[in-house]
């Protein structure tokens, strides 16, 4: 999960170097009540928050997988005045505070501190994740993900197409949301959606 992890890293900081998010930096993003500055620190936080979590002991407890992290309410909530989204929000504006050129900076500097360290580790190392333990390659993972979902919002965001991701993490991403949408509404909505559309009539969005 390293490579792919780093990879869609790099495709990132190319949409965070983009003239297109400096000149509509403070305007609202696609996603309701997220500037596009805080949304950009929300991005750039799969990669911080990879490494502040690094330099933390390794996690105790039983670690889980990718999809029991989501299931267990790493997901976005309905309520986007609640503690969490507002957080998010928040934090993600922290991050975004000294302007897209610090910003990017910064996000190329901590990916190139993880593209030494990350390869060092044992995949199966236990990393806390928020109130969770998971082994690195999930947790890796969980950050793939957030890279993409996010990458695809600023993008939107600032009416730009959507950068492609390397193979490998859009294989990784797609599986994941898959087996998340399946554990969320069955198998048979998933079946049809993707099969049968004259018979596709559920929901399976995995978030």
């Amino acid at each position: 999960m390293i490579r792919p992890f780093l990879d869609t890293a790099e495709v990132v900081s190319e949409l965070l170097h983009s003239p297109e998010l400096v000149a509509r930096w403070e305007q609202p993003s696609a996603l309701t009540s997220f500037r596009i500055s805080g949304l950009a620190g929300h991005l750039a936080r799969a990669v911080f928050n990879v490494e502040r979590w690094l330099a933390a002991p390794p996690g105790e407890g039983d670690p889980i997988d990718t999809v029991a992290y989501y299931l267990a309410g790493a997901a976005p909530a309905p309520d986007l005045d609640g503690v969490v989204p507002s957080r998010i929000r928040e934090t993600g504006e922290e991050e975004a505070l000294a302007g897209p050129a610090a910003l990017a900076a910064d996000f190329d500097a901590a990916r190139a501190r993880l593209a030494t360290r990350l390869p060092t580790l044992a995949p199966d190392r236990p990393v806390r994740v928020f109130a969770h333990v998971l082994p690195l390659d999930q947790c890796l993972l969980t950050r793939l993900v957030e890279l993409t979902v996010h990458l695809d919002d600023l993008a939107v965001s600032l009416s730009v197409p959507t950068p492609a991701v390397p193979p490998e993490a859009a294989d990784a991403v797609a599986v994941c949301l898959t087996r998340l949408s399946l554990a969320r509404h069955g198998f048979l909505p998933v079946l049809r959606t993707l099969s049968r559309r004259e018979r596709a009539h559920s929901p399976i969005a995995a978030f």
